[in-house]
């Protein structure tokens, strides 16, 4: 049985945003930091575990995340998976370094 989860993205402020066939999809000319991928390890405590096709993967207590990188290895966008309810947790990690004004949270909503 899966575990439900709600989605979450870090992406490129003012980034198109549609919903695909094959999921959320982003459209923007600007790049995340790398080091914003770096401080969400460190804080969220997240340990490495694979690299395939741009997308490096991580997983933690209650959270996974995705950096999915462009052919050039830029950060296009950050996905989460967050079980548990956790949420609140990762807005607040997030809006704790301000550093990464570059950047927004996009939460989609429940169906």
């Amino acid at each position: 049985m899966k575990k439900r989860y709600q989605a979450a993205f870090i992406i490129p402020i003012g980034a198109n945003k549609v919903l695909g066939e094959d999921g959320w999809e982003f459209k923007s000319s600007e790049r995340l930091s790398k080091k914003l991928g770096e401080y969400l390890v460190e804080v969220l405590n997240l340990e490495f575990v694979e690299t395939y096709s741009g997308i490096r993967r991580y997983a933690g207590d209650h959270i996974k995340m995705s950096i999915v990188c462009d052919d050039d290895n830029e950060v296009e966008s950050i996905y989460f998976q967050i079980f548990d309810g956790c949420l609140t947790d990762l807005s607040e990690v997030f809006k704790g370094d301000g550093s990464f004004s570059e950047a927004e949270i996009f939460i989609p909503c429940k169906r």
